[in-house]
């Protein structure tokens, strides 16, 4: 089976970059051995796996030296598949989940397990996907707007709420409202039943009431303005990444990503409009949802339009890395620092329109931690622009240079 990807930047800029795939369902790329559960598997060089069951096996480990690539139902974005491991490396190989040009257009859930005395893997592990000298794309469908603003106030028992700008926000999907007054957990989580747009006026409606106010004006005084707007960010993404939902609350010991490898552009991640939920590991330093570490310049990089929640340890965390983009994230429910400059090595990267709701302190890592801060920055040279830090049990801003 023949399947077209084009790529930016590919030494086949002036035409379409071919794959010439083995299918996960065909026996013959297994030697008539398809997975059981709890085995390993590896995918070698030469070999481009194309994931076409609904639901594999519970796999082990996967290392991925060639390429692990899902692919959407074209004619059914309702269309579920899922992936169940405990660790995936992408060691010099290539792991797809959508593309920039094509994102996947049906839904994907991939889910990690894995208790904290399980074996793991040196400098990246358990309970994640691993990235080492490789390229790992994770591309969910476009929303728009990731998150916004009310237009209006609502009163605690309210059941809709009214919003700045028109969303493509669906029925069935969760939204977290911003606590707007002097307790930063009073967050709220709902799940919309109703969506009204009509071009000038967007209404949001859900079953369960709200528990507090939440303010939606502008303060003018003056020939000043101060927008006291309280945002609103939506939770649900087609794409998910998951810890396992049986053990990872219980234990505070989610799923992570960390991509590693020295040497300046040694490795690429493209991660954007993805869910993650169940991640992060409390008590476990270097284990975060989303954590680039120790790779030097990173242009080709990027986390956009994700949503984070229910996270154990952290949101994003910057570790020794250049020319990173971290833009148009929402970020709910984190212990820790939530967006984290680590040494203050890190320079130019571009920390842009992002939403932080409800970061909480935490006993289970750093000092700082116990007083966190939804933005903790450590060097000046980085670009951060139109971030909102909407409740912390702390502070939203933190400079400490």
């Amino acid at each position: 089976m023949r399947i077209h990807i084009p790529e930016k930047g590919d030494v086949a800029t002036q035409g379409l970059l071919f794959r010439y795939v083995s299918l996960y369902s065909d026996p013959r790329t297994w030697n008539d051995n398809i997975p059981v559960e709890g085995e390993s598997i590896e995918i070698p060089v030469g070999l481009h796996l194309l994931v076409d069951v609904d639901a594999t096996e519970h796999i082990n480990h996967i290392t991925v030296q060639g390429s692990l690539i899902f692919a959407p139902n074209e004619d059914d974005d309702q269309h579920q598949r899922s992936l169940d491991a405990n660790i995936i490396i992408v060691y010099g190989g290539y792991f797809e989940a959508g593309t920039e040009e094509f994102p996947y257009t049906s839904k994907l859930t991939i889910t990690m397990h894995g208790k904290k005395n399980d074996p793991t893997l040196p400098i990246y592990g358990q309970k994640v996907i691993g990235v080492r000298y490789g390229t790992l794309e994770m591309h969910g469908v476009p929303r728009t707007p990731t998150w916004t603003q009310m237009s209006a106030s609502s009163s605690a028992g309210a059941t809709q709420i009214q919003l700045k700008e028109s969303v493509d926000w669906q029925v069935g999907e969760y939204i977290v409202i911003a606590s707007s007054d002097f307790e930063g957990r009073n967050a709220e989580k709902r799940q919309i039943t109703s969506v009204f747009n009509d071009g000038e006026l967007t209404i949001v409606g859900f079953e369960t009431p709200l528990d507090h106010g939440h303010f939606g004006l502008e303060e003018t005084y003056g020939d000043k303005t101060i927008d006291m707007r309280c945002e609103v960010g939506l939770l649900t993404r087609n794409l998910v990444y998951r810890g396992d939902p049986e053990t990872s609350n219980d234990n505070q010991f989610g799923a992570h990503i960390m991509l590693h490898s020295p040497g300046n552009e040694s490795l690429i991640g493209k991660i954007e409009y993805c869910e993650f939920t169940d991640v992060g590991q409390a008590f476990q330093l270097g284990r975060y949802p989303i954590h680039f570490h120790m790779i030097g310049t990173i242009h080709n990089s990027y986390a956009k339009g994700n949503a984070i929640h229910q996270t154990y340890n952290r949101a994003i965390t910057l570790h020794g890395i250049h020319y990173f983009t971290i833009q148009n994230n929402v970020a709910y429910d984190t212990m820790g620092h939530t967006i984290f400059v680590e040494d203050a090595a890190e320079t130019n990267n571009l920390i842009e329109n992002n939403l932080i709701v409800q970061t909480k302190r935490s006993w289970s890592l750093l000092n700082t931690d116990q007083t966190p801060a939804c933005f903790w920055i450590t060097h000046p040279n980085n670009i951060f622009r139109g971030n909102h830090a909407a409740g912390s049990d702390r502070y939203g801003f933190w400079y400490d240079t």
